[in-house]
């Protein structure tokens, strides 16, 4: 009996002692959390090992993973290595990071075991040329515009560029995904459009998103101002009209506001030409009884007209004769144009007076850089003189001085002039028109009597009631004489002899025409 009470006590005592031991405790071993750095439209790989079951979640709806039932924001697996692949999606996309934290369980407790971060949305802009097609520079045009398109993903403007460069409208602006147009061209100084430049010469513009916290860069092109364009400053706003003293030393104009501006020596002009390159030509107007033409000189042949390019001044030579003269300066593009026939491609007829008058055609008006005449220069009595021209052209036909012993014995003056009549026109009946600069010879005293005249065709006496002259004011409203002359050519001299109040004052002598 003593035997088994005592087994029983000690079975009393293993069982105590077993209830008095504490269970052994399994803790849960998270991976070492790590951070995933990617971009939208990535996909990336999270591995990580495990003793039990687990459960992974994603908080943000573009992080997924990739599972055999499609792409979920939770998903689970047993103990052991696994690999699981996460697409990064573009929604909510930001121009910052923005961030997903995927969680594990494991037995009970949560953690995050890694941060995905996305990078800031990729903000694109490209450009495309006048063609649409995609460049990497942009070309800016010389006088007219040059368009490019530019498109991106966010809104943008052009927040650098040279001050030379001219934007159409004064800026360039746009939204996210909206193509603009955009129109360049240099702004001309004279120098900088003379010369072409590519992308290595450095240039450029630069487009910035609205915070400035991203900028995309352009090379600027520039092909020049092209072959057939030329500008140039004169020394003044007038290139016409200038007059050159005999000797050449004098150049003057008179300006918008009646003022005499003058020269001396020479005129000097900035012509602003592609690569510099450009050709001058000289243009000498010859007036034959009373009628232009033209005589044309390169810069390769002798004239009295000298241009120097290097230091771009214009000289004339000394003459004791009046000329006229004209310089051109033309782009090099034009000038190979014309080359083969220079007359017959700058020069045109006109006809408004009833004469084809030799005139530069229009266009090659801009490319006149000064027209003149080279005369005397002294001022002139208004009584000295005579001033004579042709009736249709009303271009000046010079009167000469003359000594004639036999006339002046006949008439007793020693004012003699001389001057050749004009050629006929066919289905006209051209004549000349002379104001003989007498004082007191007026439209007044002609009608008092006092202002008379006598022409003589040779031995025969001209008369007005045959319409072979007669006196009256001329276009400028000062009396003259209109002489048309004898109903056929003229075989001899005629004699003009001026009156006031019965005296021989003044003699014209006009050459017959020369056919």
């Amino acid at each position: 009996m003593r035997r088994v009470f005592g087994q029983l006590l000690i079975l009393a005592s293993l069982l105590l002692f077993a209830s008095c031991e504490q269970p052994e405790q399994h803790k849960a071993e998270f991976p070492t959390p790590t951070t995933i750095e990617c971009m939208a439209g990535d996909k990336v790989t999270l591995e990580f090992s495990v003793e039990s079951n687990w459960q992974l979640s994603s908080d943000a709806t573009w992080c997924k993973f990739i599972t055999a039932a499609g792409e979920v924001l939770d998903t689970s697996g047993k103990a052991g290595r696994h690999t699981m692949t996460l697409r990064i999606g573009s929604e909510g996309l930001k121009d910052e990071v923005t961030k997903a934290n995927i969680s594990m369980k494991l037995n009970g407790e949560s953690r995050t075991i890694a941060t995905i971060e996305r990078g800031a949305k990729e903000l694109t802009l490209k450009v495309y040329n006048s063609e649409g097609k995609s460049t990497e520079s942009i070309e800016i045009g010389y006088s007219e515009w040059i368009t490019t398109y530019i498109e991106a993903n966010f809104r943008f403007a052009a927040t650098d560029f040279p001050e030379w460069v001219e934007i159409e409208g004064g800026s360039i602006t746009g939204t996210a995904d909206e193509r603009v147009e955009a129109r360049l061209r240099i702004v001309p100084d004279g120098d900088r459009e003379r010369f072409a430049f590519d992308s290595s010469k450095g240039h450029t513009i630069t487009f910035a998103d609205e915070a400035g916290k991203i900028s995309f860069e352009f090379a600027l092109t520039y092909k020049g101002m092209g072959e057939d364009n030329l500008t140039f400053t004169a020394p003044t706003a007038n290139t016409f009209g200038w007059e050159v003293s005999l000797d050449g030393t004098i150049f003057q104009q008179m300006n918008e506001e009646e003022q005499l501006v003058t020269f001396n020596n020479s005129l000097e002009f900035s012509i602003t030409a592609q690569d510099d390159n450009y050709a001058i030509l000289y243009l000498e107007q010859v007036v034959d009884r009373g009628i232009p033409s033209y005589n044309v000189f390169t810069e390769e042949q002798d004239c009295w007209m000298h241009f120097d390019k290097a230091t771009m001044t214009l000289e004339v030579d000394s003459t004791t004769l009046t000329r006229y003269g004209v310089v051109m300066a033309l782009p090099m593009g034009i000038y190979n144009d014309i080359a083969a026939d220079i007359t017959g491609n700058i020069f045109e007829l006109d006809y408004t007076s009833g004469i084809g008058i030799e005139t530069l055609i229009y266009d090659m008006l801009r490319y006149v850089i000064i027209d003149f005449v080279q005369h005397d220069l002294e001022e002139k009595s208004a009584y000295e003189g005579m001033y004579i021209y042709h009736s249709l052209t009303t271009w000046e036909i010079p009167a000469t001085r003359i000594t004639n012993a036999e006339l002046t014995e006949k008439y007793g003056t020693t004012e003699i002039f001389e001057a050749p009549f004009v050629n006929s026109v066919q289905g006209k009946r051209p004549g000349i028109i002379i104001d003989p600069r007498i004082e007191e010879w007026t439209t007044l005293t002609a009608e008092e009597g006092r202002a008379t005249a006598e022409v003589w065709h040779g031995d025969r006496q001209l008369k007005i009631s045959d319409n072979e002259y007669y006196m009256g004011e001329n276009m400028e409203e000062v009396m003259s004489l209109h002489l048309w002359g004898p109903q056929a050519e003229f075989s001899e001299n005629v004699v003009v002899v001026f009156k006031l109040d019965g005296m021989v004052r003044k003699l014209l002598v006009v050459t017959p025409p020369a056919k």
